[in-house]
């Protein structure tokens, strides 16, 4: 698999992100919308939809917290080199794992951002979040921080955009040329599938 885009890109992504958190006032920010996973480090997984947790510093530093059965998918399509796993079945709470790399990173008292308004945090992993870290650090909503910076594509992210739609037209005529009634859906899919 590997990356979709050159590193550089990334490093690009995590600049912009590095001046977004600085502009905010923030130290750090708490990533669970899987498309902010994605676009900052090429991570690509499903575990989004247990707690999972991608930590980005001003810094730069980026640590992810996952499940063992994500470990795969961290090292195959992403560039995040920390990699930290919780188990179902443990003792603690992954918020709690959580706030122990809180304070190893030494963000005690830090500005946290927290992406709350995503499907990857659900309402009760949000309060563990908050019984966790609320107190170690200040936890801030920044759910549209990363979102914003998505808005604005580069030039690496333009010619992917041209080419799936390059791709759709293409599947798209191959549709029409076998619609007609009586026509069977599973050739008229493969020869939209195969453009």
């Amino acid at each position: 698999m590997g990356l979709a885009f050159p590193l550089e890109e990334y490093r690009a992504r995590q600049a912009a992100a590095r001046r977004a958190l600085a502009e905010a006032g923030l130290d750090a920010i708490l990533l669970f919308a899987q498309p902010s996973k994605y676009w900052l480090s090429g991570y690509d997984s499903f575990g989004f939809v247990l707690f999972e947790c991608l930590l980005f510093g001003a810094d730069g530093r980026l640590v992810l917290l996952t499940r063992p059965t994500d470990l795969p998918a961290a090292r195959l399509t992403s560039c995040i080199e920390d990699v930290r796993l919780w188990r179902d079945g443990a003792a603690d709470h992954p918020a709690e794992l959580l706030a122990g790399l809180i304070r190893e990173l030494g963000w005690q008292g830090a500005r946290l951002g927290v992406e709350y308004d995503t499907w990857g945090l659900t309402g009760a992993n949000a309060k563990a979040l908050d019984a966790a870290c609320g107190e170690l650090c200040r936890l801030e909503d920044a759910s549209r921080l990363i979102a914003r910076l998505r808005l604005v594509k580069s030039p690496a992210e333009l010619a992917y955009v041209r080419r799936a739609a390059a791709l759709a037209d293409a599947a798209l005529e191959a549709a029409a040329a076998l619609a007609r009634p009586g026509a069977r859906e599973s050739e008229i899919l493969a020869a939209a599938q195969g453009c």
